[in-house]
């Protein structure tokens, strides 16, 4: 069977490399968290704000009557980020509780994987390659979705009349779902720049989130450009694509902070 890579085919294949971008994007940061014991790293302001746009968002689909796979995913979006709150929760509690029994065999672990700049460097090279192979397998899982997809659905035709009806209750629900994953990420910026530090923050959960918003925003362009269309999804493309801003901020700070001996 071949590829008929038109417009909607690609926007098909951005959308599911999105959406697989998604469902992975919080197990990073949830696996650093065990990994180091503690949850400190991570701003709550920043995860209770992802949650309620998480939340309206979801509102939002139920509202808009999107598919129940669209749905799904959002409430597991909403499940991802109460685990990832109540395992921050779970740390601190018992950090304080066992506080000479978590502090003191971190240090000398942290202290060890740092000894020479050349260890820094190799670490940092298989970091990148790591991230890199992730993301180019959500890629590559993408297309093979899309493909597998297009076997057992032979009509592509989508009723457009349909997704270009503007309702005013999940509009109302897609900008505030909007604002707040626009200011989900400052808390963030912030305490990691007053510490100067992005120590026991997971790069490949930004990276994840970079690539998951890049092409959810391109899956709504290659769509349609029909200027109803692009109103309908507005909402979305700013949620989606303003917070690539804040994103890049946080990896610029892993860069600046990591670079000057964290």
């Amino acid at each position: 069977m071949q590829l008929h890579l038109n417009n909607a085919a690609l926007s098909q294949i951005t959308g599911y490399i999105s959406i697989g971008c998604w469902m992975v994007v919080g197990f990073p940061q949830l696996y650093e968290n065990h990994k180091r014991r503690s949850g400190d790293s991570v701003a709550l302001t920043f995860i209770f704000t992802w949650l309620f746009g998480d939340l309206f968002n979801l509102v939002g689909a139920i509202l808009q009557k999107l598919l129940l796979t669209v749905i799904l995913i959002a409430i597991y979006h909403c499940a991802v980020d109460v685990a990832i709150i109540l395992q921050t929760f779970y740390y601190r509690f018992t950090r304080t509780h066992h506080l000479d029994e978590e502090v003191a065999p971190l240090q000398p672990q942290q202290q060890a994987r740092y000894t020479s700049q050349r260890e820094v460097y190799r670490f940092r090279i298989k970091e990148f390659f790591e991230i890199l192979g992730e993301l180019f397998g959500v890629c590559v899982a993408g297309v093979v979705v899309y493909y597998v997809a297009s076997i057992f659905q032979n009509n592509e035709n989508s009723d457009e009349d349909d997704q270009m009806e503007m309702r005013l209750l999940p509009q109302i629900f897609g900008w505030i779902s909007a604002l707040l994953y626009l200011g989900a990420r400052i808390p963030q910026i912030i305490r990691n720049h007053k510490l100067r530090s992005t120590e026991g923050l997971s790069l490949s959960m930004f990276c994840f989130s970079v690539l998951g918003n890049v092409t959810y925003c391109l899956s709504i362009l290659i769509y349609s450009t029909k200027t109803k269309y692009i109103l309908v999804n507005l909402p979305w493309l700013v949620g989606n694509g303003g917070t690539l801003l804040f994103d890049f901020s946080i990896l610029a700070q892993f860069y600046f902070y990591r670079n000057s001996g964290n």
